[in-house]
């Protein structure tokens, strides 16, 4: 028995360290999602412009997630950084289940079984610009990480896209203190 309570505590360790911003309560799963998602025009690359901090990105710059299709319907992941200290390039894959409407559960490859997966919800998206996507963890059921990004298409956007994707953030009733910018600066365009 007490090694099924390691096992319970440390999947909520695992879990805390996914979601960044820690907060009382739970999870919103009546926050609203992108009705009538088109998950083949939201394949692509994406760069990151916005995030609440994220353990995996910790000092990372020129990031971007890779969407495609695999043969089984699920996505295929891949997120890719830069360490701004050693400049060493730094990737991930997985996969995503699309699971509800907008809503999906992401799956990484190196990632131990017990971890399970990460929501990953797009809040909005306008397919050809910029998309806002959450994530949520309930840990022990009275505490919340969560992770919003803001993502676009083109590493140097027009700032109406971001303003866009804040503004609907707010309205939201999730905080904008959390977000952090990107570094896309000094990014091999093969990147």
């Amino acid at each position: 028995m007490k090694s099924v309570k390691q096992i319970v505590i440390l999947c909520c360790l695992v879990h805390a360290c996914l979601s960044q911003v820690l907060s009382k309560g739970v999870c919103n799963q009546q926050l609203p999602t992108v009705k009538n998602f088109d998950a083949n025009r939201y394949l692509g690359r994406w760069y990151e412009q916005q995030k609440y901090p994220f353990i995996f990105e910790l000092g990372g710059k020129c990031i971007y997630a890779q969407y495609g299709l695999l043969q089984n319907g699920d996505i295929s992941v891949y997120n890719f950084n830069i360490n701004e200290l050693t400049g060493a390039p730094k990737d991930i894959r997985g996969s995503a289940k699309i699971v509800g409407p907008a809503k999906l559960v992401v799956t990484f490859d190196n990632m131990p079984a017990f971890a399970g997966g990460a929501n990953y919800w797009v809040l909005d998206t306008d397919y050809e610009n910029y998309a806002v996507v959450y994530s949520c963890t309930d840990i022990l059921g009275f505490l919340k990480g969560q992770v919003v990004w803001i993502l676009t298409r083109e590493r140097d956007p027009k700032p109406q896209y971001i303003e866009q994707a804040r503004e609907l953030i707010k309205q939201l009733g999730l905080s904008l203190g959390p977000l952090q910018r990107t570094n896309q600066n000094g990014c091999d365009s093969s990147n």
